[in-house]
């Protein structure tokens, strides 16, 4: 297996080749993700069972719980960045591949033959330019990482249009109730109440739509907020703990380190040695 990150910690692209790819449990990552398939057939559990092979691009936003299932003889680019440190939020039109994926959409989309060979000319440039120290470095990564931000919104526009639960759907309400409001406490009866149904419909259809619990997306929303602010202030554990909905902070540290196999303070330190050991220009 190959595995060549970048040395940018805002960016990091790499070609991951392996001849078999085991099954995980469910996480998370902390960083925007976008894969693009060269070779094999990638199987991901994202609220029902997809398959990524050559020619597809997969859009996964931070915090969004999903699994590999497996797949044999695996090629991918895979590019995760952070959207807060290049000015990006899930508002910007830049975005909106990810903000469909939040609401709903299926992750996984076919690029056109032509656009194929575009992204992949995308990401060697995406991946040598992280490789640089020079005064032009970060404004030319932002604009490669901004042409293949636009490949993958317009797959996701002109592609086939997604079987799971679409924007304007109960789950998809669900979702972005949860999105916009789960460092406030809030539990399924609250999002049963934004959504005016009954607390176990709600949680029926989320689970039976997304494969994920009402309360591990709520979780994902609070761990993706305290990953931001572990790379962007000086916040103690106990502050950022309360911050993301008043919670206890052994149970933070607890929940941290299941979903990223890490402690909070430990994926601090080394989030910042890598913004160290490789400055910016």
């Amino acid at each position: 297996m190959t595995h060549q990150p970048g040395p940018s910690s805002l960016v990091e692209v790499y070609y991951w080749t392996t001849q078999k790819s085991e099954a995980h449990a469910h996480n998370t990552h902390t960083e925007h993700v976008i894969a693009y398939h060269v070779a094999g057939e990638l199987h991901i559990d994202h609220g029902q069972p997809l398959i990524a092979g050559p020619g597809m691009m997969t859009v996964l936003p931070a915090g969004v719980p999903h699994r590999t299932l497996g797949g044999e003889d695996i090629a991918v680019w895979l590019v995760s960045f952070c959207a807060v440190c290049h000015g990006l939020d899930e508002t910007h039109p830049m975005m909106s591949a990810f903000r469909r994926v939040r609401s709903g959409a299926l992750p996984v989309v076919r690029l056109a033959p032509d656009r194929q060979i575009h992204i992949t000319r995308l990401l060697e440039a995406l991946q040598d330019e992280t490789s640089r120290q020079t005064p032009e470095t970060p404004d030319v990564i932002r604009s490669l990482l901004t042409l293949i931000l636009a490949e993958a919104n317009r797959a996701m526009r002109t592609g086939p249009a997604p079987t799971g639960p679409e924007q304007g759907s109960l789950v998809a309400e669900a979702l972005a109730f949860i999105q916009a409001n789960c460092l406030s406490g809030i539990s399924l009866k609250d999002v049963a109440a934004a959504v005016h149904r009954a607390p176990a419909h709600v949680a029926t259809m989320v689970k039976k739509g997304t494969g994920f619990t009402v309360g591990e997306w709520i979780n994902a929303g609070r761990l993706s907020e305290a990953a931001a602010r572990l790379l962007h202030t000086d916040d103690s554990m106990e502050t950022i703990a309360e911050h993301i909905g008043g919670q206890d902070v052994t149970h933070f540290i607890r929940q941290f380190r299941k979903a990223h196999g890490i402690t909070p303070a430990a994926w601090r330190a080394e989030r910042r040695r890598m913004h160290l050991d490789n400055p910016k220009p």
